[in-house]
């Protein structure tokens, strides 16, 4: 009888622990949906500001120093530890010994394979040359059978090993090789040292904001700290993604000036862009680039890329390699290649391109996409490997000759963080630290000491530019600084930055601006309607003008997740609102609409772009075009724009 009666509690025990679990994953799963998220945005409080309570505070731009941990981040933050790609040692590595590349077979380590030994080849891995699609296709040379260890030369190279007797693939790898061919060789014949020239190496990591980066990376952040790097506190993005930011950085151009000029859609068109990188190659530098997550990057989702190789060391086909490995993606980044991560492999080309040229001028352009590009919290398992990093070059020498750049291009732009107060400012703030030579900061005691100054000015990508073209001077090379077309008011951060600087000033738009903060505002729902449709016109007629009208969903509005008013430190009569709403279909929008006195009579303007929130990368599909696939809603029966 006992045991009868059991069967029931146990029913009901279980029958409790169920509904109790779907409890917790169904209030998991609608804490971390941006679309059913319950509009953080509109909360009234901030936990608590660090001290001093602005980054950035004059007449016209005032920059909350919200602290990293603060209510509206903590949910969201989640550290993560660092995931190896093999628990196995790398099988193969390469060194290089007075400009010699030798691959090695790293016999300590086979018996962790396999007991029968083992049988390598390599292949060599070339870029391929054709008339179309030049940046997308790579070509592999015939395995070439080696014992213990074989020289190569500077083409990266493919790595196969099979077990001896079983003939089984147990291991397989690429490897980036940095030496100096002739070509380079003569031009560094032609180095005139009694110049003082000092190389520039850029590192950045995508989608990191600086409360993101103090919060993800705490150890870097403390290695930067101590080591007397200087941040740019104020450093505010100047358009939505990675491509307008960085090309501002590399041509002082805008978005609209970049697509005209550069287009990246068309073939052959980045080859004519007036890239920084370009002016430095001319006047000695050897350059070099490179970028994980070959189909994102900067220069290629949706691009078309370069014909030629814009530097003299251009990783990509290395890249491209290495991405024919066995992968393992995470958070749509390529993570994992092969037995080693993406972003590591960048770590390592930036290292080795850097101590390859250590003692003569160079610019190295080095970007990480793979672990941060699309996950607040990935970051941070990264942390070690990004830290050892900047202590690798630093006790290699490389600071001692070389202004290291250290940065982002934006915060977060999609997610629940995102609908934040704080993920509002995050996404606007990318971090930015800068190293100097110790004999930069005497020989140049007044160009350190305004780029100082000008850690706590409002700055943005356009300074950053004329920043690159100030060391070309101060390189003592014979080079002329002209004004940047987009922002002819912008300077070098070596000349000091306005103290009372707005955002106008700097070409960054009202959308992306930080300097003026919005406030609660009770509107009307009349209100709140009339912005939002004036908004989804606006979305509609770029869907037009794209010609994407037939395959793209008409927007309405399902509700107004929150309006906010701007704290005005300049305009007169001009107000600004920030509106966040979600539609049907599900998309989630953000926008700056500015008007006139009485909103409820004036003429409405949109001040800048438009945000989208939530992830669209599944929903637009149907178009091509990277600008409208932020706007397109794909497959929907219901009736189009």
């Amino acid at each position: 009888m006992q045991r009868k009666s059991s069967i029931p509690h146990k029913k009901i025990l279980c029958f409790t622990v169920f509904i109790t679990s779907c409890l917790i994953l169904t209030v998991f799963y609608y804490d971390n949906t941006i679309l059913n998220y319950a509009a953080p945005f509109a909360t009234e409080e901030i936990a608590f500001v660090e001290e001093p309570e602005y980054l950035v505070s004059s007449p016209k731009c005032k920059i909350p120093n919200y602290h990293p941990f603060n209510k509206d981040t903590k949910r969201f933050y989640h550290k993560q530890k660092y995931k190896p790609c093999t628990y196995k040692k790398i099988l193969t590595y390469v060194t290089v010994k007075d400009n010699i590349a030798t691959l090695h077979v790293d016999t300590e380590s086979v018996p962790s394979y396999t007991s029968n030994g083992v049988t390598c080849c390599y292949s060599n891995i070339t870029r391929v040359n054709y008339s179309k699609d030049p940046d997308k296709r790579v070509k592999w040379s015939t395995c070439t059978n080696f014992v213990s260890n074989v020289t190569i030369f500077r083409d990266p190279v493919y790595v196969k090993c099979l077990d001896k007797k079983t003939r089984k693939e147990l291991y397989e790898n690429a490897h980036a090789i940095t030496v100096m061919d002739e070509t380079i060789q003569k031009k560094l014949e032609s180095f005139d040292n009694t110049t003082n020239p000092f190389s520039i190496l850029l590192i950045g990591i995508d989608s990191i904001s600086r409360l993101n980066f103090i919060r993800s990376l705490p150890n870097t952040h403390k290695f930067v700290e101590q080591n007397g790097w200087i941040p740019l506190k104020g450093y505010n993005k100047m358009a939505d993604n990675t491509f307008p930011n960085l090309m501002a950085i590399l041509t002082g151009f805008n978005n609209s000036r970049a697509y005209q000029v550069c287009n990246p859609r068309k073939l052959g068109k980045l080859d004519e862009c007036p890239m920084i990188w370009y002016d430095f190659k001319k006047l000695g530098f050897i350059t070099g680039y490179a970028e994980d997550s070959a189909s994102i990057n900067t220069f290629n989702y949706r691009k078309v890329g370069f014909t030629k190789p814009p530097t003299d060391y251009y990783y990509r086909p290395y890249i491209l390699g290495t991405e024919n490995l066995h992968k393992f993606t995470k958070n749509t980044g390529v993570y994992c290649t092969g037995p080693e991560t993406s972003g590591e492999r960048i770590m390592n080309v930036a290292k080795d391109f850097a101590i390859t040229f250590k003692n003569y001028p160079s610019f190295g352009f080095f970007w990480m996409n793979s672990f941060s590009h699309s996950d607040l919290n990935s970051p941070s398992g990264m942390d070690d490997k990004v830290k050892h990093l900047l202590q690798d070059i630093t006790n290699e020498g490389i600071t001692n000759n070389s202004i290291v750049i250290f940065l982002s291009d934006h915060g977060m732009r999609l997610g629940g963080i995102r609908l934040t107060d704080t993920g509002w400012l995050e996404e606007r703030l990318p971090f930015i630290y800068v190293s100097f030579p110790s004999w930069f900061k005497k020989g140049f005691p007044k160009e350190y000491e305004n780029f100082k100054i000008n850690s706590n000015r409002l700055t943005c990508p356009y300074d950053l530019h004329m920043t690159l073209k100030h060391i070309l001077v101060l390189s003592g090379r014979d080079y002329k600084i002209t004004p940047g077309e987009s922002c002819p008011q912008c300077k070098s951060l070596f000349e000091e930055v306005d103290a009372d600087r707005s955002c106008a000033d700097a070409a960054i738009e009202k959308h992306w601006c930080t300097c003026i903060g919005h406030k609660k505002k009770n509107f009307s729902k009349k209100i709140k309607t009339k912005l939002a449709t004036f908004t989804l016109n606006v979305i509609h007629d770029i869907i037009r003008s794209g010609n994407s009208d037939h395959k793209c969903a008409k927007y309405s509005l399902f509700k107004v997740l929150d309006v906010k008013i701007s704290e005005n430190f300049s305009a007169k009569n001009e107000s600004y609102v920030l509106l966040q709403f979600q539609t049907n279909p599900k998309a989630v929008f953000e926008t700056t609409v500015s008007y006139i006195g009485d909103i409820n009579t004036s003429n409405l303007s949109l001040s800048g772009d438009i945000s989208r929130l939530d992830s669209y990368d599944k929903h637009s599909k149907c178009v091509s075009d990277a600008y409208l696939r932020k706007y397109c809603y794909c497959g929907s029966n219901g009736e189009k724009v």
